[in-house]
Formats: structure tokens, sequence, C-alpha cells
């Protein structure tokens, strides 16, 4: 079979272990399929955004198991016809839980065991199970030796480190002595871009190496300039972010977060309770302001409120932090509260969060004292329906990938290409960095599918020559799932 050639069904199947020391967590099919010993797989449904959800998918249904450590594609792929004469195509992953779990069987399954790595290999019945088992104790075999040079050579940068500071000031210059750097990259957001050759002449005079500044803003810890773009540098200063715990990072990263508990706890929480806010009340913030979280919280109880902070997954190092490509902090107590409150300031988080969630969203500046009305969600969401609704007559799409390390989903376009072109559409991938609208001038296209940050579609589709679509919008549009509900293209 061609390695571009469509396929049937796509599926998925995950290789669950645990470390110190490795052991494979297998299960047994039942008397009637074979009592063989498998991974979890299963297929990759209509409504799954990408694999990786498919798979957190199958993994609570057939083990109960949700608390993953990590889930990682080990991109080793295999296609099989089946005696219906369909084509299927197997995606496998490695998943890290902890040694201690327990799962729940399921009606695929009668019987589990946890086995060191031989003999999971052995026990293991195709031969296919047993080469991405193969693939992935390569990959484990060399993390630990990776993490065995680190320890035997502790001056070394390696493996890259994510350092996070509070604030700007003698602590980051004095690690970044301790770290003796060669050259240092300094990045900063959109709102710091006039401050950044001052900060770089202080690290500069207070370290001794020479410091560059990145020309472009920082949006997140998903999108550092690359060592290409900058070369001969072995860190980078970060401001205003909080490091992502599934992002790797290629050189050691100071992340500066600048903290900044400003504001009266007391007279924020009656700003609230003047403003009419629901009393069961979710509340999220941006990394500034979460030392606030704590008296705001208190504040809040005393005048009658039930508050729930959420947590959020891997992609996430605190909770009740938000990103813009990820609430799920919020997700987990939706269905506990009546409203969301965002504490933080602009309108970048509150129309995100208010796309991730079916509840009201207000937001509170805390530096201000300033507290906003709702965002109308259902105007947003009407807004990107109807931009679905134009595209569904197209027929040439173009799926947009980044490749910063944070932002790519080439995975996932392979599968939107391969549904598109099911349905008899043309679908091309389109490979950068950043996704840039002048890029995608002239190109004959109708319509593009996002799989890079998703609120370059959300914020940012005005700016492109043709619409752009999130994933599950991407889905909707040629009929897999309906409009409603509306469903926020959450980034794992």
């Amino acid at each position: 079979m061609a390695a571009d050639e469509a396929v049937d069904q796509e599926c998925v199947e995950g290789y669950l272990f645990a470390r110190s020391p490795t052991r494979f967590l297998l299960f047994r099919r039942p008397p009637k399929r074979g009592r063989i010993w498998v991974p979890v797989s299963g297929k990759v449904d209509a409504k799954d955004p990408d694999l990786p959800s498919a798979l957190r998918r199958e993994l609570a249904e057939e083990t109960g198991l949700t608390e993953l450590r990590a889930l990682d594609p080990l991109n080793w792929s295999v296609r099989f016809e089946g005696p219906d004469g369909r084509r299927w195509r197997l995606h496998a992953f490695g998943v890290e839980v902890a040694a201690t779990s327990v799962p729940r069987l399921s009606r695929e399954h009668d019987a589990f065991a946890w086995l060191e790595p031989a003999a999971a290999r052995q026990r293991l019945y195709y031969s296919d199970n047993q080469a991405a088992l193969d693939r992935l104790m390569e990959r484990l075999t060399e993390e630990s030796e990776q993490a065995s040079t680190a320890l035997a050579h502790p001056t070394s940068h390696f493996p890259p480190q994510a350092i996070v500071l509070p604030t700007v000031g003698e602590p980051l210059f004095a690690a970044l002595r301790e770290g003796h750097h060669t050259k240092v990259v300094l990045q900063v957001p959109a709102g710091l871009v006039r401050n950044a050759h001052d900060l770089a002449a202080a690290i500069r005079d207070a370290v001794g190496v020479p410091v560059v500044v990145a020309s472009r803003a920082c949006f997140g810890a998903c999108d550092f300039p690359s060592p290409s773009e900058t070369p001969g540098a072995d860190a980078l200063v970060v401001l205003g972010h909080a490091p992502i715990p599934n992002v790797p990072l290629d050189r050691t990263t100071y992340f500066v977060e600048m903290r900044d508990p400003g504001g009266d706890p007391t007279a924020l929480a009656e700003r609230v309770r003047d403003a009419g806010v629901p009393r069961r009340l979710g509340i999220v913030a941006s990394v500034q302001h979460l030392d606030l979280l704590g008296p705001f919280v208190t504040a809040l109880e005393a005048l009658g409120y039930t508050v729930r902070l959420g947590t959020g997954d891997r992609r996430l190092q605190y909770a009740a932090q938000a990103l813009g490509c990820n609430y799920t902090t919020a997700e987990s107590v939706a269905a506990d509260v009546d409203a969301f409150l965002f504490l933080g300031t602009g309108r970048f988080h509150p129309l995100g969060l208010a796309f991730a969630v079916e509840k009201p969203v207000w937001s509170l500046d805390p530096l201000r004292g300033e507290i906003e009305l709702p965002v109308d969600r259902g105007q947003l969401v009407r807004r990107r329906q109807l931009l679905v609704a134009k595209t569904r007559g197209a027929r040439r799409w173009g799926i947009l990938v980044s490749t910063l390390a944070g932002q790519n989903r080439n995975p996932t376009a392979l599968v939107l290409q391969a549904r598109a072109r099911a349905r008899g559409l043309d679908a091309e991938v389109f490979v950068s960095d950043r996704i840039d609208p002048r890029d995608l001038e002239g190109r004959d296209v109708e319509a593009y599918v996002n799989t890079a940050c998703p609120r370059i579609a959300l914020d940012d589709s005005d700016l492109y020559p043709r619409p752009v679509l999130t994933v599950p919008e991407f889905l909707m549009a040629i009929g897999e799932t309906p409009l409603e509900p509306y469903r926020f293209d959450t980034y794992h």
C-alpha cells in the first residue's frame, strides 16, 4: 500500500508504561477474541479532533485511567486490510502512568498484567505490537542515558532546564551567572518591546555575556525563537510566560513570569459582589496574577461565594492557570459553577474562555479594579458557525502546520488530510514556523484548517486571504460533526 494512500479507518493504540523500573501494562482479550495480549486500541471517531484525543477517550472507556503523566506519539504506524477489504491504519503512542495505577477492565478485556520489558514483548501476540514496543523501549533507553549523562556532568546544560523566576532582578542575574552561558537571547511579549533593549543592557552588564533581543514578540511558551534564528545562543530568557510542561526545550530557558499580586483582595471581592456575579464561581487567571488567588478567594468566600479552582491537563503548569489554547482548568470545574471570572488584563483570555465553556465569563482587572460584563458567547459562536457554513462547499483545502515545538500537530494534519481525501476533497499540508497570512496569498485554495495555535483562526481570521477554521470546525465543514454543540479547539 502506498505511503500516501488514503485509508478507510484511522485507529490508535497506547502502550502504557511506568518508570523506575520500566514496566508495561498489557491487557488480555476475552476467549471469543482469542485470549491474546494487546495494548489499548480503538477506532478514531468523527467526534475526535485528533489522534491523542481519540486515544484519551479509548483509555478512559477501556481502562478508566484518565490521569496520564505523558501521551507521546511514537511516529510509528502500521497499515493493514481487514477481512471485509477495508483499509486500516494504526498509530502508536507511548502512555506514561503512575506505577500504582490499577485499571478498570471493560468488556474489551478480561485480565491485565504489569510486566517487565522482555516479558511484555514476549507476551504480545502481534509482531507489529512488538515492533512498536521496541521503538518505545529505544526512546525510554535514550532518555535514561541522557539523564545519566546529565547527572555525571552536572555543569553541562543537557538536558535543557526550565528555570522559573517571579520577576526581573538579581535572582535572575545570579541564575544566569551560575549557568556560565556564552550567549543569551531575550524574548519579550508585545507589551514590553519598548523596554527590551534596557533589559538586555541590564543582563549584559550584570552577567557579562553577549545578549541579543529576539525581534519578534513572544505570544506564549510555545513560540520561542529557534536555534537557527539565534545561532550560538545557549540560553533563553522569556518574560511574562510560564513553562508549558509538555513542550520540549532546546536550551536552558529562564521563565520570568512577571508575577504581580497587586490589588486589594477585599476591595476586588466587593467589586465582584456589587457587579452581581453569580455566587457559584469558577476562577482562572493569567500567570502574572496567580499569587493574588489565595487572598482573593478567601475574601470572596467571606462574602458568601463558593469558589472552584480547577486543575488542567499536562499543558498547564499551575492550577487555575489560563492559556490561550487551553482552558482545561475551567473545563474541569464547569459542571460545578454558574459562571467564570477571569482574573487578569485584556480581552484575549476572556474571549478564549468564552469559546471553551458554556457559562457566562466575567473579567476583572486586578490592577485597575475594573470588571467587565460577560462575553456574549452566543454571538461569538454564531459568527464562527456562519464561517463554517460558508466553507461547506469548499473542494480545495490547505492544512496549516507550525514547526514550533509547542504548536506542531503534524499527526493531526495528516489525519485531517486523509479524512478530506476520503470524501473526495483536495487537501494539502502547508508547513512553516510561525503562520503568516502573507505566505498564503495567491494560493489555489478555497479554505484553510489551522492545526497550530487555535487562536489564529479565532482572533486573526480576517487577516487571511481565505477562511481559516479550527480543527473541530473543519470536521463540521466536511460534515463529520454537527454545528451544535460548538467545540473549542483545546490544544493538549
